[in-house]
């Protein structure tokens, strides 16, 4: 068997299996897309096209033509703002993340102005969340929270200041990291940083009558008792002396 032969075999052998794996990869798509269609027809109702994430979209990526397609899908499951037109989507900032498969709504391009308003003398930070920051996606905006370092050798708080500004809603980016918005005091920010890339961040969310630091009522100092311990003495003009004198 000459090399040539052998060459020309190799290149045949490459050519089918590559057209192996194309006909079995639309093989399996089309089946996915059967599933679907007998999974629409048994629950019924009415179908509307929707514009659905070919990939994960990332909060500042720009969508392109390739991320994107138009779907069927039931109109009683379209989440509410979805998108239907994919001159609504393509060329636009995401600033929300998309996970794959998903219908596209107005939110993932929420404009950053419907921020709360930062705090005077406090610092914007985003933090990730995941199953260990102790919030979960959807807290609401403004709620307050305390921040803590958790280690192997225990806890200590960070701050006691924390205020959410933004966070993801709870029904979006299962597959992707989301992002959530605190305002934290000036000089908090760099521990909470620090603490946020080590994994030991933790937030808790208070009840409304734990107090904010600068509102700790300060005890009152207890009044100088004016009898010595132990004396039967009386202080000059008290009832007990005045009744005495009377006698």
């Amino acid at each position: 068997m000459s090399l040539r032969f052998r060459l020309v075999f190799a290149s045949a052998c490459a050519v089918l299996v590559l057209l192996a794996f194309t006909a079995y990869g639309n093989h399996v798509r089309a089946q996915a897309e059967q599933v679907r269609n007998a999974a629409i027809a048994r629950y019924g109702g009415e179908v509307v096209s929707l514009v659905v994430s070919n990939s994960a979209l990332e909060p500042g990526q720009v969508v392109g033509e390739k991320d994107v397609s138009v779907r069927d899908w039931v109109a009683d499951l379209a989440p509410q703002g979805a998108l239907t037109s994919l001159d609504d989507v393509v060329g636009r900032e995401v600033t929300v993340p998309v996970s794959k498969n998903a219908p596209v709504t107005k939110l993932a391009f929420r404009d950053s102005s419907e921020l709360a308003d930062i705090p005077s003398g406090h610092v914007a930070m985003s933090v990730p969340v995941n199953d260990k920051l102790g919030v979960t996606k959807g807290v609401p905006q403004g709620t307050r929270l305390i921040a803590y370092e958790v280690t192997d050798e225990g806890s200590k708080p960070l701050s006691e200041d924390v205020t959410v500004l933004s966070a993801p809603s709870s029904s979006s980016s299962m597959g992707v990291t989301a992002q959530i918005s605190l305002a934290v005091p000036a000089d908090d920010v760099s521990s909470l940083l620090d603490a946020s890339g080590r994994g030991d961040l933790r937030l808790v969310m208070p009840a409304d009558d734990v107090n904010r630091p600068e509102e700790v009522a300060v005890a009152p100092e207890p009044k100088a008792d004016k009898t010595e311990e132990g004396s039967g003495d009386v202080a000059e003009g008290s009832p007990r002396s005045l009744a005495d004198e009377s006698r």
